[in-house]
């Protein structure tokens, strides 16, 4: 509240307690915020990171394709979609040392699968074929 400018609120008696801030929510956030919307990310985090306070951007997907920590984590891959040419997106949340996982691909296409998922239904070939010409698939 020092660093916002509007130290008074330390001395409210319902600033001592979690629950009675929780209260308070809006004033403060509205400290906070007309303090912060004047200055830019830098300095809000650097005055932040100084003062010992909690502080953490905000981002868009563009801050996340731009952060060069989640490149080194390797949280963004690129792959080769065969409509979309080359296509960003969120790479495996969770991946182990050993087992790591990957994102092989987009998405499919429309009907890619039927053979192996009608098959798996016990239909067959021929019937796959007639269900096409009838246009039912």
């Amino acid at each position: 509240m020092r660093l916002v400018g509007r130290p008074e609120f330390i001395q409210e008696p319902w600033f001592a307690s979690g629950a009675q801030r929780a209260v308070h929510a809006d004033e403060l956030d509205e400290a906070v915020a007309s303090w912060v919307v004047e200055r830019d990310l830098a300095t809000v985090i650097r005055a932040f990171e100084e003062a010992e306070a909690a502080v953490a951007p905000i981002y868009d997907v563009a801050d996340v394709l731009d952060d060069p920590q989640y490149r080194a984590l390797g949280s963004i891959v690129t792959l080769e979609d065969e409509d979309l040419g080359k296509l960003r997106m969120q790479n495996l949340l969770f991946r182990m040392l050993g087992t790591p996982g990957a994102v092989r691909f987009g998405g499919r296409r429309l009907g890619q699968d039927n053979e192996s998922v009608y098959g798996e239904l016990g239909v067959s070939a021929d019937r796959l074929s007639e269900l096409r010409r009838n246009g039912t698939i």
